[in-house]
């Protein structure tokens, strides 16, 4: 379980694309992403500066949430590791205090 956020993206953007493109020689294309994001100040950087260097914004961005399929800033990620056949779920704070209050109910 974690909490997917912008800021967590932001913080994780160059470790995922160096596993993306983990064995790109220097001077490619994808090797001078990889140190601009690298020498990136994370914890200032916004998503619009991930995108000027990548060119474009599929890599930090908001996320759905899969019980609501509303967009949100900030969703928990519950589950597998997400992956092609993986039982993952991003949930948001409504959808996770709705969920509680069903489990308290039960209980």
């Amino acid at each position: 379980m974690k909490v997917i956020s912008i800021r967590s993206q932001i913080l994780e953007v160059a470790d995922r694309w160096r596993k993306q493109y983990p064995r790109e020689k220097k001077g490619s294309k994808w090797y001078k992403i990889q140190q601009e994001l690298d020498a990136l100040d994370k914890t200032v950087a916004t998503a619009n500066d991930v995108e000027k260097i990548i060119g474009n914004n599929s890599w930090v961005g908001y996320s759905y949430c899969d019980e609501c399929d509303e967009c949100f800033n900030t969703v928990v990620e519950l589950g597998e590791e997400p992956d092609y056949e993986s039982a993952t779920a991003r949930i948001c704070g409504e959808c996770l205090k709705k969920a509680m209050a069903l489990f308290e109910e039960a209980e």
